[in-house]
């Protein structure tokens, strides 16, 4: 019988809406046991190089990933995309695109927080964000905390 392996292949780093490193990632996930690991940061493929360094220097397999934001039917919809050429110029032309959506959603939210009287969101989400192309609900959230406007995110 196979023996199982211990795989992880979905998570995110500081690199998308993530609050680790991808080398912190790759640390944790090989104190946990995992064999396998991939890292698939939203529509971001910027820290794959770092992810398969640490992953590989700790001894993992690792494989390329991606979370790729779409909308379908009205809906938001993620697909995690495994095993693929981080250098495709193809691939990273579409998540470009997608990222450039995002910045969109990201100053609406703002202008959204301004109308109840919370100004400067985008602002204060920015300096949570790990990569400036990225602002994600996650980064808001963590702003609305900062300033007392909630609890927890």
């Amino acid at each position: 019988m196979p023996m199982p392996i211990n795989a992880d292949l979905h998570c995110h780093s500081v690199v998308s809406d993530g609050t680790l490193s991808p080398e912190e990632l790759a640390l944790r996930a090989h104190q946990n046991g995992v064999h396998l690991w991939s890292l698939t940061d939203h529509d971001v493929l910027g820290g794959q190089t770092r992810a398969q360094d640490a992953a590989l220097n700790l001894g993992m397999e690792y494989v390329s990933g991606v979370e790729i934001s779409i909308s379908w039917m009205g809906q938001t919809v993620h697909i995690v995309g495994l095993g693929f050429d981080p250098s495709n110029v193809t691939l990273q032309d579409g998540l470009r695109a997608t990222r450039d959506g995002r910045e969109e959603r990201a100053r609406q939210m703002a202008a959204q927080l301004a109308q109840i009287g919370i100004e400067n969101s985008y602002e204060g989400a920015l300096k949570f964000a790990g990569n400036p192309e990225l602002i994600a609900r996650t980064h808001f959230a963590r702003y609305l905390v900062e300033i007392g406007a909630c609890r927890d995110t």
